[in-house]
């Protein structure tokens, strides 16, 4: 009777730290499942005419234009972007139309320099954009976008 007890009492104990471990899995997957749908959310496009990229001589800037397509804001100081491979110098940015929080349908004014630029007027580079979205659920998720533009290049 005293064995039938005693095993009773650990079977008892076992079964409820096996119900608290299967809760705290159970808690764990729903919230990678609610970050990895956030994720999809979050997107990035290059916009405008990409045969008409805008090409400074003068001060050696490349004017691009990123719209949010997501459904989150994008954080507007964490990225990078690169003109056939290579990061630019110096890189400065304006939200189009708020000027300071890049919502969803916001576009981000990118300004690139680089003196050594030395790009022809009708010349093709390549784009690649990378960017991070502002905390969405405790998480921070990336949006990349790339293209093959056409610089338009005046003085």
């Amino acid at each position: 009777m005293i064995m039938l007890i005693t095993a009773l009492l650990v079977s008892g104990g076992a079964g409820a730290v096996l119900v608290s471990e299967w809760s705290d899995a159970v808690r764990v997957v729903q919230v990678n499942e609610r970050a990895a749908s956030d994720k999809d959310q979050v997107s990035v496009e290059l916009t405008g005419d990409p045969a008409m990229v805008p090409y400074n001589t003068t001060s050696d800037t490349i004017t691009l234009f990123l719209l949010n397509t997501g459904e989150y804001n994008l954080d507007t100081t964490d990225y990078q972007v690169l003109v056939n491979g290579e990061a630019p110098t110096s890189t400065s940015e304006t939200v189009l139309p708020s000027g300071t929080d890049w919502n969803p349908g916001d576009l981000l004014e990118v300004v690139l320099t680089d003196t050594s630029y030395a790009f022809s007027n009708g010349e093709d580079v390549s784009i690649y954009f990378i960017g991070l979205s502002e905390s969405v659920n405790g998480h921070t998720h990336s949006a990349t976008t790339n293209a093959e533009v056409r610089l338009n290049a005046f003085a």
